[in-house]
């Protein structure tokens, strides 16, 4: 499943599901890989984030458990000649869903000064509220120098700042700031 860096996975509604509620127990990286599997990355652009043997026993995981799904399988199942027994078109008189509304997520800045106004911001709530359990995070963030960079970053801060006794508090707060700032900085 990760031997194709240009493979595409993205969430199914039980990821979704896993992803707001926790409710299906996934350790940390499970759920960090969860989180980057957003339909667009490929596993060339996560493996970039995390380390690609942790990867290659994720991703299957995910995908045999029901949390992703290949974006080239979910497409040739959605599309109207798909002859597989669930789908409504193989199915006589069977109406097919409507397709829910394809909204693309505003375009981040590419403002260098919103960027690393986010990014000092970042490093300096990290070095605030996670002490030592932080470190990689703050190596993490040092690293990036795009918007696209730091709101990858962005999943793996926020996680550690839930899991943070001082920080718990901030999280989501922080979280839509980065978000706000780096998808209508100018």
């Amino acid at each position: 499943m990760t031997k194709d860096p240009q493979r595409v996975y993205c969430k199914t509604d039980k990821g979704r599901q896993e992803i707001a509620e926790r409710c299906h127990g996934l350790a940390v990286r499970q759920r960090s890989t969860l989180i980057l599997m957003d339909g667009a990355k490929n596993i060339a652009a996560i493996a970039a984030i995390i380390p690609l043997p942790e990867l290659e026993k994720t991703v299957p995981f995910l995908a045999e458990n029901g949390f992703i799904i290949h974006l080239a399988a979910l497409r040739a199942d959605a599309s109207p000649s798909a002859s597989h027994p669930r789908h409504p078109a193989s199915r006589p008189n069977a109406a097919s869903p409507p397709a829910p509304p394809k909204i693309a997520p505003p375009a981040l800045t590419q403002n260098p000064e919103i960027i690393d106004k986010v990014k000092v911001f970042m490093l300096t709530s990290s070095a605030t509220h996670l002490g030592l359990m932080g470190a990689d995070i703050i190596t993490r963030i040092q690293r990036c120098n795009t918007a696209d960079q730091l709101m990858a970053a962005a999943a793996f801060w926020h996680m550690a700042f839930r899991e943070s006794k001082s920080g718990k508090q901030f999280a989501s707060i922080f979280l839509e700031q980065v978000k706000f700032e780096l998808r209508n900085g100018n």
